[in-house]
């Protein structure tokens, strides 16, 4: 039966919910024609127990009647539909009916359902005979099937890799560009960096090679990070990792090694967080990422408050150095103590690698060979251990780990480890590490760590490549503290503030101190963000920067801003607009008190389909001005051509087709893509071993266009490069005005019908006829009670217009 209700924009199409619409009519018109007064129950139960004459007077056909009057039913064939099994949605099917409205359980529903399989080999399994309190709800008007299922017919939550879709091959590339152009009155400068990964997917292997590519004017610098190969063999839950890799040990700080690696699939999600570095640019400004001596990450930040999110550190248990290059050429660091970045508790699992370590950038000394292995598990559900050990030429070392969960609100992390370095003298030394989070009720939380060490301690990378004087030696760091809290408020806001501090066997100590805090008045949103820098010799400037924003349209938005940085003021004042998905600008101007300088800038962020585009343009009065950009995606290539991605694409992906239509939305779980110029599009991030949705957005597809199902949850293993195809067919629909030879209309409600009998739809007020898919060329037969039937008969251009939903046109019925 056809149903048609709204359009893609929401607007009433003809011949709406028709079944429900003929119902409510048929129930008012049934209860005036029981011919003996009120039914009994009885009568009202049987069939054909109302008037057939009666019927035909009110124009209703009575064969029609008794279809309608059955319980709702989809018709025979496949339907897309809104599947739910017991109250619990699972997202858009394809399912299959039999002429008697029977639902076919096969394959694809039973997994989409989550429910178990019979175990036959039929195309429809026989669900109902082994479960047979099953309820099937039919609900073709919303294009939603509900079933209700005894608990045992669910599968259950177990790791079944079996299911999982794998496999498949294609070549990526992702990249992050950045460049930054200064000019001054007497000269310029020039800055830029390209942060890529380049690799591909084959087999469930998975091959990459990261690095970093920088310019300063002229000068050129390359840092290459690692390049691996990994495998996840699913029935045993490991991961194996060889080449230029990352040393994973649960307790110990790791080292970049070439050679081989097994850990376990938890231990992976433990190795793979990125960490989160903020922090105050005060101009337009080069931000550089280190860690132990080398360079990580590289980018161009705009004036302002900055956020560098999913930094890949080279291990977590090492101090990460931000150097911040201003327009105006001042340099400022600052340390970031790991500790403040997050150790937390390691994944439990197992980790067992053996290599030779290996330097990266511009650090001298030997390249011993390294064993490594480690272990962290649960020995109770508050309490869990870790321990590992490492061997290498002239280095050795230990440690464990107690996490304990005293409360459910509340963590408490204790490590111990212990080294012996040989290679220059006999350094023996110990570190303690301890941390303690706690919530302390709806609003509060804070967390708060302290790390020591013994004067000849040294970590791997310390004993083999760095060679201290005796100075140099009490320079390192001998405590470090940290301490960060965070508050919210529904009315107030959030507020969050951290400080850490370190201090070394010479006696110097320096502290730096973050706050932040953000709220909305109703619409006005106000946030301040300060950062300070307590003592030391490390350069840095306190600063603090207050934003007020105030809706100016539904898209548009004003903003007010002050800042102090080292003494010195600036007001200013901007606005900014998302035009749409795709595109968004900002405009803004600032005075200095000092100077009275007056700086001005403009920007603009794209998304043109492919890739993410960024470019900032400032001047002030001092003939100084900047011009920023870049430009951040991936580039997917597979066996039906080139495909571009918005996002960077990670270690499970789909390549998505949608028929040939380009420029077609579709939501993924990294955010909204386009297809292209093939009506192909990249999923960049899917969930491994888990359920990710992808969806296509039906209101971007043209008028003419109808789509079997938009919806597809894809359940994938590390590794594979699925393929998705969204079955996409072109229609036309027309409003028809109907007549018969002697060019009378035809009564309200007389059936519209196939030759072999198929109901397709009803006759509207005004003789008018809906028909969803006139191409479908099967000729159609009209009757209404009383009169015979007759053929309609009408003409359409060749061709239709894809910008409208349906067309009108005149048409006959004729008579045999």
């Amino acid at each position: 039966m056809s149903t048609v209700m709204t359009d893609r924009d929401g607007e009433a199409v003809p011949g709406v919910s028709l079944r429900h619409a003929f119902l409510a009519g048929l129930a008012m018109t049934l209860g005036t024609l029981w011919p003996f007064g009120e039914p009994s129950a009885e009568e009202a139960t049987k069939p054909g127990s109302f008037d057939p004459q009666t019927l035909a007077q009110r124009g209703i056909d009575p064969a029609l009647a008794h279809l309608l009057l059955d319980a709702p039913h989809f018709p025979p064939g496949r339907h897309a539909v809104n599947l739910s099994v017991n109250g619990q949605r699972r997202g858009r099917v394809d399912v299959a009916f039999d002429r008697e409205g029977a639902l076919c359980f096969d394959r694809s529903l039973l997994d989409t359902g989550n429910l178990v399989m019979p175990g036959t080999d039929a195309p429809c399994q026989d669900f109902l005979a082994t479960y047979p309190q099953t309820v099937v709800e039919q609900d073709p008007a919303a294009l939603n099937l509900a079933l209700i299922v005894p608990s045992e017919a669910i599968r259950p939550a177990v790791q079944d890799v079996s299911g999982y879709q794998s496999g498949g091959i294609a070549g990526l590339l992702n990249y992050d560009l950045t460049g930054l152009h200064n000019e001054y009155a007497d000269g310029s400068n020039r800055f830029g960096s390209a942060n890529t990964e380049v690799g591909f997917n084959a087999g469930d292997w998975i091959v990459r090679s990261r690095q970093v590519q920088t310019w300063q004017d002229k000068v050129s610098r390359t840092t290459h990070l690692d390049a691996y190969a990994q495998r996840t063999f699913a029935e045993q839950q490991a991961v194996f990792q060889a080449g230029q890799i990352n040393l994973y040990n649960p307790v110990l700080a790791g080292t970049q090694i070439t050679g081989a690696q097994v850990l376990n699939e938890t231990a992976l999600q433990d190795q793979n967080q990125g960490a989160t570095i903020t922090g105050i640019a005060n101009s337009p400004a080069q931000v550089e990422v280190r860690q132990n001596g080398a360079l990580i990450h590289s980018t161009v930040v705009p004036s302002g408050p900055f956020s560098l999110t999913d930094v890949k550190r080279l291990n977590s248990r090492s101090d990460v150095e931000v150097t911040v290059r201003e327009t105006t050429g001042e340099e400022r660091r600052f340390t970031v103590p790991a500790a403040m970045l997050g150790l937390g508790l390691p994944a439990p699992g197992y980790s067992v690698a053996a290599g030779q370590v290996r330097k990266i950038g511009e650090s001298d000394g030997a390249e011993p060979w390294v064993v490594s292995a480690g272990w962290s598990g649960a020995l109770h559900t508050r309490v869990s251990v870790g321990a590992g050990g490492l061997i290498a030429d002239e280095y050795r070392a230990a440690g464990m780990n107690l996490g304990w969960l005293p409360r459910p609100d509340s963590q408490v992390q204790f490590g111990f480890q212990g080294a012996q370095a040989t290679r220059v003298g006999n350094e023996q030394g110990v570190q303690t590490d301890l941390s303690w989070s706690q919530r302390l009720g709806d609003n509060w939380a804070i967390t708060t760590a302290a790390s020591w060490r013994s004067l000849g301690y040294r970590d791997l990378d310390e004993s083999t490549y760095a060679v201290y004087t005796r100075e140099q030696e009490r320079s390192r760091y001998r405590d470090q503290q940290s301490l960060t809290a965070s508050w919210a408020s529904p009315r107030l806001g959030a507020f969050s503030a951290g400080i850490s501090r370190s201090a070394s066997y010479a006696g110097f100590s320096s502290s730096r101190a973050l706050a932040s805090w953000g709220t909305s008045f109703g619409a006005v949103s106000v946030s301040a963000n300060a950062e300070w820098q307590v003592g030391g010799r490390q350069q840095s400037d306190d600063s603090v920067y207050l934003n007020i924003s105030l809706p100016l349209g539904e898209n548009r938005r004003g903003r007010a801003w002050a800042r102090n940085t080292g003494g010195e003021h600036r007001l200013g004042v901007g606005m900014s607009e998302q035009v749409n998905d795709q595109l968004a600008y900002r405009v803004g101007v600032e005075r200095d008190s000092r100077d009275r300088e007056v700086e001005s800038s403009v920007g603009v962020s794209a998304l043109p389909y492919y890739s993410q585009l960024d470019f900032n343009y400032t001047r002030s009065d001092a003939d100084r001005s900047s011009y920023q950009g870049g430009a951040r995606g991936g580039v997917v290539v597979h066996g039906d051509g080139v495909t571009f991605s918005p996002y960077p694409v990670r270690d499970t992906f789909a390549v998505m087709q949608v028929g040939d239509m380009a420029g077609i939305k579709v939501s993924t779980p990294s955010g909204p893509v386009w297809t292209d110029w093939q009506g192909q599009a990249v999923a960049p991030q899917l969930t491994a071993y888990g359920r990710s949705p992808v969806e296509v957005q039906t209101r971007s597809l043209p008028r003419n266009a109808d789509i079997s199902n938009g919806m597809a949850v894809l359940t994938v293993g590390r590794g594979s490069v699925d393929k998705v195809q969204f079955g996409v067919t072109m229609t036309r629909r027309a409003l028809l005005s109907v007549t018969t030879d002697d060019g009378q209309p035809l009564p309200r409600g007389a059936a519209v019908s196939t030759e072999s009998g198929e109901f397709i739809t009803l006759v509207q007020e005004g003789s008018q006829v809906f028909l969803s898919n006139v191409l479908d060329t099967r000729p159609l037969w009209i009757k209404a009670p009383g009169q015979p039937r007759c053929r309609l008969s009408f003409n359409l251009p060749q061709t239709g217009d894809p910008d409208l939903y349906y067309e009108s046109a005149p048409a006959r019925c004729l008579k045999p």
